[in-house]
């Protein structure tokens, strides 16, 4: 069932709202709840709402006065979560692009949107000055992925773009990668929990786009989580990671399959490379093997800041290495290690790192304690 109760080709007129009515002055109350002077974000939350005026969102009255609410105010960012828009009111979904026309952040989460929107967004992306559009958990068909791929082409201010959890298949992400690809200005790309049509993701074929993507040499950061990834596919991604002229300074891979050798592919890579600062490979079952390939490449990795390697089965033994590897002075800002395995030794090594100020706390997220009942030292978490 649709979050709104009117058919979307029905009679638009609004009928009568029952319980407390949604007005500008109310929004401009909640926006200096959550927003600072100049108060020029906007946040919109359809369960806040909900839960506040202690009835449902009106699809057509409720939103024609979040519109007029954007109309009237110069914001640095809007952001709406979860609320349906229709299609039957042509004149209020154009009011609706007009109001986005000035907006450098926009963020349109877990919506419903009409083809229709963003046929009206290509028509007028030579006026907009968006730099960030976010669509997360907003579903895009074949068609509205279309219109998509032709926004990016005539925006001529977007730098990134997050179309994660938006049930893209690999054929029309193929399409907004496409887009990307072209776009003059794209930098951040974030698209992850692709669909496959058959049983199984044909990763190969995402990681040769991911591969043509990277190797225009224009993206600083890219994340595809839960995208099926093998270690096969790794590879490709490597091959432009060992360039030492490498734009990416970001990658994010977790909830893949890529294994240790996938992490061979990438560590040895990175240490080739020397550009990268920020890695993560959680949950993609590395397994101590893999592991130990971090551990041994790790001290070569010059620029590797950032380092997460949460939930990935690796042994007490290869984390003992990794830490070792830890010395003065730490390039290391943020390293994540746990729900792997450590033993007794592992937290000695750590006492030493953290008292010795070699790395700091808020820097890893594990920490020791003395455990009576062992009579030893052992990790904790430190969130």
């Amino acid at each position: 069932m649709l979050p709104c109760k009117y058919a979307p080709n029905s009679n638009v007129e609004e009928s009568i709202i029952k319980g407390r009515l949604l007005s500008t002055l109310l929004l401009e109350c909640w926006q200096r709840e959550y927003d600072k002077r100049p108060y020029t974000n906007f946040r919109f939350r359809r369960l806040d709402f909900e839960e506040r005026l202690k009835r449902r969102y009106h699809c057509f009255g409720d939103f024609r006065v979040i519109v007029k609410f954007l109309l009237k105010h110069e914001l640095s960012s809007v952001s709406i979560w979860s609320i349906f828009v229709s299609k039957a009111d042509p004149h209020l979904l154009l009011d609706f692009v007009h109001s986005l026309l000035h907006v450098p952040r926009i963020e349109l989460r877990l919506m419903h949107l009409p083809e229709e929107f963003f046929v009206m967004l290509r028509l007028n992306a030579n006026k907009m000055k968006v730099g960030m559009l976010s669509l997360e958990g907003t579903p895009l068909t074949d068609e509205k992925a279309k219109q998509l791929r032709e926004f990016l082409l005539a925006s001529k201010t977007l730098h990134t773009l997050n179309v994660c959890s938006c049930s893209l298949s690999l054929y029309n992400f193929a399409t907004v990668a496409d887009g990307v690809h072209k776009s003059s200005k794209m930098r951040n790309f974030y698209v992850s929990r692709l669909l496959a049509l058959n049983l199984s993701m044909d990763s190969e074929k995402i990681a040769s786009m991911v591969g043509s993507l990277l190797m225009q040499n224009k993206l600083v950061e890219l994340t595809m989580e839960q995208c099926e990834f093998l270690a096969l596919d790794m590879e490709i991604v490597a091959e432009y990671l060992e360039n030492k002229h490498c734009s990416l300074r970001k990658l994010k891979l977790a909830y893949n399959l890529i294994s240790a050798d996938g992490a061979l592919f990438l560590m040895r890579a990175i240490a080739k490379g020397g550009t990268l600062e920020l890695l993560d490979i959680s949950t993609n079952s590395i397994g101590s093997h893999g592991g130990e390939w971090v551990a041994h490449y790790f001290s070569s990795c010059n620029m590797l800041q950032h380092l997460y390697l949460n939930d990935n089965r690796i042994g007490a033994e290869a984390i003992n290495l990794l830490l070792l590897t830890i010395k003065k002075p730490c390039r290391i800002r943020r390293l994540q290690i746990y729900g792997n395995q450590f033993n007794s030794r592992s937290a000695m090594i750590l006492r030493r790192l953290l008292d010795a100020q070699v790395i700091m706390q808020e820097e890893i997220d594990i920490s020791y304690t003395y455990d009576e009942a062992l009579e030893d030292y052992r990790i904790v978490p430190w969130r």
